[in-house]
C-alpha cells in the first residue's frame, strides 16, 4: 500500500510540473536559510560543551555599583583551593596584552594571541600536549606549548615530536631571552581558551604592586555543589583576606561582591561584556524559523489554490472506497516528497558550494554541515514543515462528501479563501517586517560609522609592543624624532588604546567628602592631540618639560561625564584624591566613545604618570599621520625601529586604529549580512506566493471576468476587480507588520547606549517595496485574463 501511495503521489507531482517547481524553489530557499542559520547557532553555542565538567566550571568576578570585572587578585585562586573543599581546582589566566609576542625559530613568528595559565587552569579546561604528557617528569614546572601550525614554522620537521623540549629566542635576539617549548597544543573542540601560544606555569607576581585585578580566576566545583552558598563563602574569604590589602584599596571593586559566572555564559553573554552575540544568535534563530514558516505558508497556500482542480479525483477516490485517512495519507505524502526533496537539494547545494557560512560569519560551513546535530535539526524541520503545510489542506479536502465534490461544491468554499488569505497576509507582513529591520540595522551601522565619536581614529597607526623595547627616556626621544618628520602630525602612547583590549579599570576617587568611581587611563602629553579629542576647558597639552619641572605634581584631565559626576561646571584647579596621590585637575575634554556605541561613556580621569599601577605599561605607539602620507610615516617608524639593537630581525607589528575600532561592531555587521540575506529570501518567497495566488485567482474567476467583459466592463475595471482582494490583504498586512516592526526595532536599538531614532521612512519604504512587488507579481496574470476573448471562456456554457 505504501508503495502504491508513493507512486500515485509521485505521478501527481510530475503531472503538475509548474506547481511542483515553484514549491521546491520556495522550500529550498527556506531550508537553505534554516541550515545556514543553525550552523552558526550550533557553533556559537558549542563552546566548551565537549568538556566533561562543563556544568561545574565557573569564572569568578567582582561586582560593584552595577559594574562587573573578571579581573581578580592572583592570590585568590590558591586561597580558595586551600579553604574550600567544594572546589576541585582553582586556576588563573592572564592574556598577553603587550603587542605581538615574537618567537625566533626557523622562521620569525609574531604571536598575535598568547596567554599564561597555571596548571590548575590547564586541568579545568582539559589542555593537553599532543606529543605526550603535559608534564613529562616530576621536576618540570613549565609546560609552554604552541599550536601545531606555529610549531611547523618554528622547528624542523624532525623536531616536531618534541622528544626533548625546544629552546628558542624570544622577544629580542639582542637581549638573549629564550623560551622553552614543550610540545604542541592538542586540538580540542571550540573553547574560550584558544591561543596560539600558552605559557603554562605558576604565577610568581602574586602581589604585583598596584595591579591586583590582573588574572581571570576559574574554578571547577564538585557535582551537586550549592553555588549560592559557595558564592557567599568565597565572598567572605575575599572580604577578609584580599580586599583589605593596601594595593587594592583605591580600586572601585575593593568593596565589591563576588559573583560566579557559569562557563556556559562566558562566550555569548559574560557579565563583564555585553550580550550582543547572544542576542544575535537568538535573532538569527528566530529569523530562520520565520523563513521556514513563510515557505510552509506559501506551500499550503499553493495546495489550497490547486484544490479546485482535484475535485473529481477526490470524489472518485471516495466512491471507489478510499477512506478519509487514505486521502489524507496521499496528500501528506505528496507534501513530504516535496519537502524532503527540497531539504536534500538545499543540503547538497550547500555541501558542494562550500564556505558560504565563512562569507556570512567568518567560519567554515563544511566543518558543521555533516554533523549529526545538523542532520537531526534538518530532519525535525522537514517533519514540522510537512505537518504545517499539509495537515490543514489534507483535513479540509478529505472532509467533503462525494456528491458535493462532483457538483463542484468545494469551489464556493475555496472562493472564500479565508485560510489562503490568512497565509498570504502572513507572508506580506513578514516581508514588510524583514525589510524594515534591514533598513533600521543599516541605518544604525551607518550612524556608528559616521557619527561623532569624540575622537578621530582615521590616519592613526598603532605600532604594537614598541614601548617594550625602549626605556622611558629613549621612548620619549623616539616620539620627538618621529614628530620632526614631515609625514607625522603627532605621536602618543597610553595604557588603554581606543578600540583595542579591555576597557580601562575603574578606581575610587574622593572629592569634597564624596567617593566616586572613575575609569583611569595613563597617557603621555600628546595623547589628546594625536586622537584629536576636543578640549573644553583648561590646558590639555602639557609638555614633557613642564612635567619634569613639576615632578612632584600630579596633573589630571577629566572628561565631561566625570565633571558631571563631580557636580563641577568649572573643574579647573579642583583637587581629587585617588591611587594614593592628590590629583590637580588642569583640563576638561569632550566625552569620547572609545569603546563603541553599545557602552555609555564612563566618567574618566587621565593622568601623565603611573599613579594607578606601574605595571600598566604604555607599549603601543600611536602615530597620527598627515593626510595622504600614511605609507611614508610607516616607513619612517620602520627606519627608527631598525636602528634599535634590541629589535634586530624583529618585524614591526602595526594596525590602523579605524579598522580596529570597526571590529568592535563586527557582530552587528554579521547581523546585517544575515538580515539582508533573510530579507531577500522572504521577499522571494512572498513573490512566489503572490504569483501562484494570482494565477489561481485568474483561473478561478476567468468566466466571471468574461461575463463582465461581455456586459461592457473595460480592461482597467477588470484589472481592478481582480487585484482588489490582494490590496485588501496588503492593507491588513501593513496593520499587522508596522506595530510589530516598531516594537522589535525599538528593543534592538535599546542595546545601544547611542543609537538612531526610528523614522517614518524605515516603514514607508518597505510598504512601497511590497506594493510594487504585488503589482509586478499579479499584473501579468490580471492583464492576461482581462484581455482574454470572452468566447474562449464561455463557448461551452
Amino acid at each position: 500500500m505504501a508503495k502504491n501511495d508513493f507512486k500515485l503521489a509521485w505521478r501527481k507531482l510530475l503531472k503538475n510540473k509548474g506547481f511542483t517547481f515553484l514549491n521546491i524553489v520556495g522550500l529550498t530557499l527556506g531550508f537553505t536559510g534554516f541550515i545556514l542559520s543553525y550552523q552558526y547557532i550550533n557553533r556559537e553555542t558549542s563552546y566548551d560543551k565537549w568538556n566533561p565538567h562543563f556544568k561545574d566550571i565557573y569564572q569568578i568576578g567582582l561586582e560593584a555599583e552595577g559594574a562587573f570585572t573578571d579581573e581578580t587578585s592572583p592570590a585568590l585562586a590558591p586561597l580558595l583551593k586551600q579553604n574550600l573543599p567544594d572546589i576541585v581546582y582553582a586556576g588563573r589566566k592572564i592574556v598577553y596584552n603587550y603587542g605581538s609576542y615574537p618567537l625566533f625559530g626557523e622562521k620569525t613568528v609574531l604571536i598575535k594571541n598568547a596567554a599564561l595559565i597555571d596548571s590548575s587552569a590547564a586541568r579545568i579546561f582539559q589542555i593537553e600536549n599532543a606529543t605526550g604528557p603535559l608534564y613529562k617528569n616530576k621536576d618540570q614546572t613549565d609546560a609552554t606549548m604552541v599550536k601545531s601550525h606555529i610549531a611547523e614554522q618554528l622547528f624542523k620537521k624532525e623536531d616536531l615530536n618534541f622528544d626533548s623540549p625546544q629552546s628558542i629566542p624570544t622577544q629580542s635576539l639582542a637581549l638573549g631571552v629564550r623560551e622553552t617549548i614543550y610540545g604542541t597544543i592538542k586540538k580540542q573542540g571550540l573553547s574560550i581558551i584558544d591561543y596560539d601560544l600558552l605559557f603554562i606555569r605558576e604565577p610568581q607576581d602574586l602581589f604585583a604592586d598596584n595591579n591586583p585585578f590582573l588574572y581571570q580566576t576559574y574554578i571547577q566545583v564538585r557535582p551537586g555543589t550549592d553555588i549560592t552558598k559557595l558564592t557567599n563563602r568565597i565572598n567572605a574569604l575575599y572580604q577578609k583576606e584580599i580586599a583589605p590589602k593596601d594595593k587594592i584599596r583605591s580600586s572601585s571593586y575593593a568593596k565589591g561582591k563576588i559573583y560566579l559566572d557559569p562557563l556556559a555564559n562566558l562566550h555569548l553573554r559574560p557579565k563583564t561584556g555585553n550580550n550582543t552575540a547572544y542576542i544575535i544568535t537568538w535573532i538569527i534563530g528566530i529569523l530562520s524559523v520565520l523563513i521556514l514558516l513563510l515557505a510552509s505558508a506559501n506551500f499550503a497556500n499553493m495546495i489550497m489554490a490547486q484544490a479546485d482542480q482535484r475535485l473529481k479525483e477526490l470524489a472518485l477516490k471516495k466512491i471507489l472506497g478510499s477512506s478519509r485517512w487514505a486521502i489524507v495519507r496521499q496528500l501528506v505524502l505528496e507534501v513530504f516528497i516535496l519537502t524532503f526533496s527540497a531539504a536534500i537539494l538545499s543540503f547538497v547545494t550547500l555541501a558542494l558550494t562550500g564556505n558560504i557560512l565563512q562569507k556570512w560569519f567568518n567560519d567554515d560551513l563544511k566543518g558543521y554541515i555533516l554533523s549529526s546535530e545538523t542532520i537531526a535539526q534538518l530532519a525535525i524541520a522537514v517533519l514540522l514543515t510537512t505537518i504545517l503545510s499539509a495537515i490543514y489542506p489534507a483535513i479540509v479536502l478529505s472532509s467533503f462528501k462525494s456528491v458535493n465534490l462532483l457538483k463542484g461544491g468545494l469551489s464556493s468554499i475555496l472562493k472564500k479563501g479565508t485560510f489562503r488569505n490568512a497565509l498570504l497576509t502572513f507572508q506580506i507582513s513578514m516581508a514588510i517586517l524583514f525589510i524594515s529591520g534591514m533598513l533600521v540595522i543599516r541605518a544604525q551601522l551607518n550612524y556608528m560609522q559616521q557619527a561623532d565619536k569624540g575622537f578621530e581614529p582615521a590616519q592613526v597607526v598603532n605600532f604594537k609592543g614598541v614601548g617594550m623595547y625602549y626605556n622611558k627616556d629613549t621612548y620619549d626621544q623616539l616620539k620627538r624624532r618621529l614628530e620632526n618628520d614631515p609625514s607625522i602630525a603627532a605621536t602618543a602612547s597610553a595604557t588603554n588604546i581606543p578600540g583595542e583590549g579591555e576597557q580601562p579599570p575603574k578606581m575610587d576617587f574622593s572629592y569634597a567628602q564624596k567617593t566616586v568611581s572613575f575609569a583611569h587611563v595613563g597617557i603621555d602629553p600628546k595623547y589628546f592631540k594625536t586622537l584629536n579629542i576636543p578640549s573644553i576647558q583648561g590646558n590639555i597639552n602639557i609638555s614633557i618639560d613642564q612635567l619634569l619641572r613639576d615632578s612632584l605634581a600630579n596633573y589630571a584631565i577629566i572628561n565631561e561625564s566625570a565633571a558631571k559626576n563631580l557636580g563641577l561646571e568649572n573643574p579647573m584647579g579642583a583637587k581629587i584624591k585617588g591611587c594614593d596621590v592628590n590629583f590637580e585637575i588642569v583640563g576638561l575634554v569632550k566625552d569620547s566613545k572609545a569603546y563603541g556605541f553599545e557602552n555609555a561613556v564612563q566618567p574618566t580621569i587621565y593622568s601623565f604618570k603611573s599613579e594607578c599601577g606601574s605595571m600598566r605599561l604604555q607599549t603601543t605607539l600611536m602615530v597620527k599621520t598627515k593626510p595622504g602620507m600614511v605609507d611614508r610615516a610607516i616607513q619612517t617608524v620602520k627606519a627608527e625601529w631598525e636602528k634599535n639593537p634590541s629589535t634586530k630581525d624583529l618585524p614591526l607589528d602595526y594596525s590602523f586604529m579605524d579598522e580596529q575600532y570597526a571590529l568592535q561592531h563586527k557582530k552587528q555587521q554579521e547581523l546585517q549580512t544575515a538580515f539582508n540575506s533573510f530579507t531577500s529570501l522572504s521577499v522571494i518567497i512572498a513573490a512566489l506566493g503572490l504569483f501562484s495566488m494570482a494565477a489561481y485567482q485568474a483561473a478561478l474567476r476567468k468566466k466571471e471576468m468574461s461575463i463582465r467583459k461581455v456586459l461592457g466592463a473595460s480592461v482597467q475595471l477588470l484589472f481592478v476587480q481582480l487585484n482588489k482582494p490582494f490590496f485588501k490583504l496588503f492593507l491588513i498586512g501593513i496593520g499587522i507588520a508596522l506595530p510589530i516592526a516598531y516594537f522589535l526595532m525599538n528593543r534592538w536599538l535599546s542595546n545601544f547606549a547611542y543609537h538612531i531614532q526610528l523614522s517614518w521612512w524605515s516603514f514607508l519604504i518597505p510598504i512601497f517595496c511590497i506594493f510594487i512587488l504585488i503589482l509586478v507579481s499579479i499584473s501579468f496574470q490580471s492583464i492576461k485574463v482581462a484581455k482574454t476573448n470572452p468566447i474562449d471562456s464561455l463557448r461551452d456554457e
